[in-house]
């Protein structure tokens, strides 16, 4: 009798469930469309993404270069139009914008423009600017003196950042780019204070994406969130890929980051040549929640 009376009292005790919090704000580039207007953020905004990486290859790429700055403030008219918030500026690169090349006078050209893009992206007010630390092919023999580059081009514009009061991260990339793996871009940015990173998911091959973060996690200052095969870099939408992002959203919040998710997504899986839409942005980001809180 006393066994069962003990066992009741135990089913009657009210069991408390801890909830876990989500503690983002979804953000999309400006690359989810290839010519961005003001409806377009405008839209974006009514789906409920409350913050915008601006990519500035959208005026850069392919525009003559007596015309980026009037594209770059056309940009932010659309921006600050649609009321849209900046949380990031995607700085521009290409195969030629290398600021780790071993020509000296190429690289103080290259450094010199990106210097004038910082200086052009204050006027957005962002969080975080994104850098590339590289472009690509690096030939094995010739690596070790790239990042040496690297790191004096880093250095320098971490300093020019740093006067108008702006967080540089520099981006691990794929394939023979620097920063290819967590401990090669540890070593490009460990040694410059200050110095965060910004963690694209589908750019490392080489690992698991928990060994990344266990690397890197405490430099980690914005994310680009898109999914892949873990092959190569897809940028699909989250949740079309192989990311666990149940397992990869605990991690992230295991570093303390509580920046902006950031997605860096502009394809779908399976509609071929069909860009998203803010809609599908939020959508993907709602079920990233709900898969974290345990709902259905």
């Amino acid at each position: 009798m006393k066994k069962f009376l003990f066992l009741m009292c135990i089913l009657m005790v009210p069991v408390y469930v801890v909830s876990q919090e989500f503690y983002y704000q979804v953000g999309t580039t400006s690359a989810l469309w290839k010519n961005p207007t003001t409806a377009d953020f405008k839209e974006a905004k009514g789906e409920g993404i409350n913050y915008i990486e601006v990519a500035f290859n959208q005026c850069y790429r392919g525009v003559p270069p007596a015309e980026v700055s009037n594209r770059i403030y056309q940009m932010k008219q659309m921006v600050d139009s649609a009321g849209i918030k900046v949380w990031s500026i995607h700085l521009p690169f290409s195969r030629t914008l290398d600021i780790s090349v071993l020509d000296d006078s190429l690289r103080a050209v290259n450094v010199a423009f990106m210097s004038e893009m910082i200086k052009q992206a204050a006027m957005f007010n962002p969080q975080r600017l994104v850098l590339h630390p590289s472009s690509e092919p690096i030939a094995d023999d010739e690596r070790e003196m790239r990042l040496q580059k690297a790191k004096e081009s880093i250095g320098y514009l971490k300093h020019c950042a740093d006067s108008l009061q702006l967080q540089l991260c520099i981006e691990n990339l794929p394939r023979t780019c620097l920063g290819n793996t967590p401990e090669e871009l540890l070593s490009i940015v460990e040694d410059i204070p200050g110095l965060k990173v910004c963690f694209d998911t589908n750019h490392y091959f080489g690992g698991t994406l928990r060994h990344f973060i266990e690397v890197l996690g405490t430099y980690i200052g914005t994310i680009h969130a898109s999914d892949y095969d873990f092959k190569n870099e897809s940028h699909w939408l989250p949740t079309q890929g192989d990311i666990n992002w149940k397992e990869l959203v605990g991690l992230l919040q295991e570093t303390g980051y509580r920046g902006a998710f950031m997605y860096e997504a502009t394809k779908d899986r399976y509609i071929k040549k069909v860009r998203l839409t803010p809609k599908q942005v939020r959508m993907s980001f709602e079920k990233i929640q709900k898969q974290f809180l345990n709902q259905n």
